[in-house]
């Protein structure tokens, strides 16, 4: 291993393991709970959505917005802290580019969302319906590795690593499946008619953008411990 190496590694153990770190760390893992809390929202919203449940969807809605609006206010604290305090120039633009990463995913979970209010609710065609459905889970999945990605920071950095592999798994998978969504909603066309069949490609746009924002955060992490490993 180099010098550098070396240099970077000792910093690396370090930072995480300083006090001041370790509190902005811990506010990251809450806020990430946050975004998580938008995500579960977004299937909620997704499944009421597909099945033509009005007050389902209300309440998926609501999630979402609360989620993605307590994750803002925290994301402005984490920035103060960051902003207030000693820390290297190097750390503190790596733990913005992370928070603010993170933030992107639950910001595309509300535009998910919102781009639903766009066209009535419930579909008829069953594969949109358990594609839909299917893809909301998959964010859910994809955004609770990222969560357990980021607890994995301050204790076990190694542990930390290996959950971000599985994000980049998983975004694979979604991206995949998203393809073939895709496919089922054009071949759709005839009976969607141009503006639903526009606004169900948005909306699984936005929805694919949430897995990668994890997987951007994942890489974020791995940029922060891999070489202390």
């Amino acid at each position: 291993m180099g010098k550098l190496s070396l240099i970077r590694t000792t910093n690396i153990m370090a930072w995480i393991s300083r006090r001041k770190e370790q509190k902005v760390l811990r506010m990251l893992e809450e806020h990430m709970a946050y975004v998580l809390k938008t995500v579960e929202g977004l299937r909620k919203a997704t499944y009421a959505f597909c099945d033509g449940n009005e007050e389902g969807f209300k309440e998926g809605y609501k999630e979402v917005f609360d989620g993605e609006g307590e994750a803002d206010s925290l994301k402005r604290k984490i920035l103060d802290e960051l902003s207030k305090g000693m820390f290297h120039p190097v750390d503190r633009d790596e733990i913005i580019r992370f928070v603010l990463t993170a933030d992107d995913i639950a910001s595309n979970a509300k535009g998910a969302a919102v781009r639903m209010t766009f066209i009535p609710l419930a579909l008829k065609d069953e594969g949109l319906k358990g594609g839909l459905k299917k893809l909301a889970d998959d964010l859910v999945r994809i955004a609770i590795k990222t969560k357990e990605a980021v607890e994995k920071l301050i204790e076990n950095p190694k542990g930390a690593v290996e959950k971000a592999h599985e994000v980049e798994e998983i975004e694979e998978q979604i991206d995949d499946f998203r393809r073939d969504l895709l496919r089922t909603i054009m071949r759709s066309y005839d009976s969607l008619g141009t503006v639903k069949m526009l606004c169900l490609k948005e909306i699984v746009d936005s929805m694919e953008n949430v897995a990668d924002k994890c997987e951007d955060v994942a890489d974020l992490i791995r940029s922060i411990v891999i070489v202390a490993v």
